[in-house]
C-alpha cells in the first residue's frame, strides 16, 4: 500500500475489539492467516515466535487452523523466505507462498475462499479485500496485544473523493 493511501486508511480504521490473539480468534474463526513478514518484523528472534505459535496450537491455546503467508514475489523476499520455510517445515506449521501479490493481500484472498477466517497483519492491505482483520498493537518477545479492526467505508470514500478533487 502506498504511503498516501496508508495515511487515509489509518484515519478511517475503526477498532472493534482489543485483546490477546486467542481472545479475538478462538471459537470465532476456523482459520487464521498470518502475514509472517509483517508480524515478525522487528522481532529479535522470529523463530521463537514460530515455536510459540506451535506450542499454542499444541496446547489448544490457539484453536483456529493457522496458515502463514510468506512474501515470495520479489528476489529480495526469496532469500528470507527460504529460511522461514525451513523453520515452518521443521515445526510442522502450514504456509503459503505469495508469489504474485503481497502476502497480506494473498492472505485476505485466501480467507475469503475459506470462510470464518481472519488475517493477522500490521498492514492495512487486507482491508482492501475483506471487511475486518486483526492488527497487533504491541508485540514483544513475551506478549502481544491485538486489535480487531474494520474500515469505515464512508470515511474512506470521502477521503478518496477529496484526493480526486
Amino acid at each position: 500500500m502506498n504511503p498516501r493511501l496508508r495515511r487515509i486508511y489509518s484515519k478511517c480504521v475503526v477498532e472493534v475489539e482489543r485483546g490477546t490473539l486467542s481472545d479475538l480468534v478462538n471459537d470465532r474463526y476456523d482459520y487464521l492467516m498470518i502475514d509472517l513478514a509483517s508480524i515478525t518484523y522487528g522481532l529479535r528472534d522470529p523463530r521463537t515466535f514460530l515455536m510459540n505459535v506451535r506450542l499454542a496450537l499444541d496446547y489448544d491455546y490457539l484453536r483456529p487452523s493457522v496458515t502463514f503467508v510468506i512474501d515470495y514475489s520479489r528476489p529480495e523476499h526469496k532469500a528470507v523466505a527460504e529460511s522461514r520455510v525451513k523453520w515452518l517445515r521443521e515445526l510442522g506449521l502450514d504456509y503459503i507462498l505469495a508469489e504474485d501479490e503481497p502476502a497480506e493481500v494473498r492472505a485476505a484472498r485466501e480467507c475469503l475462499r475459506r470462510g470464518r477466517c481472519i488475517v493477522l497483519s500490521r498492514d492495512y492491505d487486507p482491508l482492501t479485500v475483506m471487511d475486518e482483520m486483526i492488527q497487533p498493537i504491541k508485540i514483544t518477545e513475551r506478549a502481544w496485544i491485538n486489535r480487531k479492526i474494520t474500515i469505515n467505508k464512508e470515511c474512506l470514500n470521502n477521503y478518496l473523493k477529496e484526493k480526486e478533487n
